[in-house]
């Protein structure tokens, strides 16, 4: 894992039900949108080569800021609670076979891909 998810932790606002992730793209969009509120997930994306972060949500003294920018993390003081970013569509897969687990945390898979593949 990377250093930024010795930052990411539980969102203390939302109850376990509340903590979604999405995946969002349109027409002949060659990215799609990721969005994760779950800590597992969160910490497999900022591990994920093509992992494009859009924005952070960070929770510090109670107080909420958006971070814009990967380069502004870690943050100071505080937690990363969700992210926003973009994939290549190249690195989605939908199985005809399921995963040997259930867990949504294994739904990110950070292998190492040939990024020639997505131009």
């Amino acid at each position: 894992m990377t250093e930024l998810a010795d930052y990411v932790d539980r969102d203390p606002e939302l109850g376990g039900d509340e903590k979604e992730t999405t995946i969002t793209m349109c027409g002949q969009d060659k990215r799609f949108s990721v969005f994760s509120a779950k800590p597992t997930v969160v910490k497999s994306l900022f591990d994920h080569d093509h992992f494009e972060l859009t924005w952070a949500r960070v929770l510090a003294g109670g107080e909420s800021d958006h971070v814009d920018s990967r380069d502004a993390l870690p943050p100071q003081e505080g937690s990363i609670v969700a992210v926003q970013g973009t994939m290549p569509v190249g690195v989605l897969t939908v199985k005809s076979k399921p995963r040997a687990d259930n867990n949504q945390s294994s739904i990110v898979n950070s292998e190492t891909i040939d990024s020639s593949v997505f131009e």
